[in-house]
């Protein structure tokens, strides 16, 4: 899985958001999905807004 478009990010971001309000469980389904989400958005940031 990879964030091609905005559109993409923004889906993700929305998706992740929850997550820091009550973070899930390291190693769970849900634990993965949030370290990926984590990944490719910090992948899309560094790609399309440099610092």
């Amino acid at each position: 899985m990879t964030l091609e478009t905005e559109s993409d990010y923004e889906a993700a971001l929305k998706e992740v958001s929850p997550y820091f309000d009550d973070e899930p469980a390291l190693n769970s389904p849900e634990g993965d999905r949030f370290d990926m989400l984590c990944l490719l958005i910090e992948e899309y940031e560094k790609k399309h807004y440099p610092m």
